[in-house]
């Protein structure tokens, strides 16, 4: 039983050096009749790099895929994101994938981030890019900070929110 929860920890701890750095969008494709090859209920995975913890999950359930590549999160899904020991912003959000191929993690459906110093955005999709260590999203995004709101289609930012772009710009309000 140990071996076996250490071999699906495995199969999604980080693996650094990949460079496709793309989105990638959702693999709905998953055939109702395939089985999981694992699956794990109220699960927290850490994942680190270099012995450092870079992010922790939990999850009310995950499933691993082995043939089509990917681990669904279901039941709800906290991300936190650590730098320097500490945590930096989480992401929540309902349902998930983890794509074993980039280790890129694609967090859907009421999407939420909250950053260390209070800037919060959400979206409905997400997409945290291993290699880079940046989220970005095509879809429509609301940044909220101290001192403005913005609102746009598509961004890309560092992890912990502090830089960040919008491409498509529908709103700015300064509060």
């Amino acid at each position: 039983m140990v071996f076996r929860i250490l071999y699906f920890l495995s199969i999604i701890i980080f693996i650094q050096g990949c460079d496709e750095n793309k989105y990638i969008p959702s693999k709905t494709d998953i055939d109702t009749k395939e089985q999981p090859d694992q699956q794990s209920w109220n699960p927290v995975v850490t994942f680190s790099d270099s012995g450092k913890v870079v992010a922790i999950l939990k999850a009310g359930f995950i499933a691993y895929f082995s043939r089509i590549g990917l681990t669904k999160i279901d039941s709800g899904a906290i991300v936190d994101f650590y730098k320097d020991g500490k945590i930096v912003s989480t992401l929540t959000g309902k349902k998930g994938t983890v794509y074993d191929d980039t280790k890129n993690i694609e967090i859907t459906d009421s999407v939420k981030v909250e950053s260390e110093d209070g800037n919060t955005l959400v979206t409905q999709k997400l997409l945290w890019l291993n290699a880079e260590k940046k989220v970005t999203s095509e879809e429509y995004v609301k940044i909220t900070t101290k001192n403005e709101i913005i609102e746009g289609i598509g961004f890309k930012s560092d992890q912990d929110l502090k830089n960040y772009e919008i491409y498509k710009v529908t709103g700015t309000f300064s509060k």
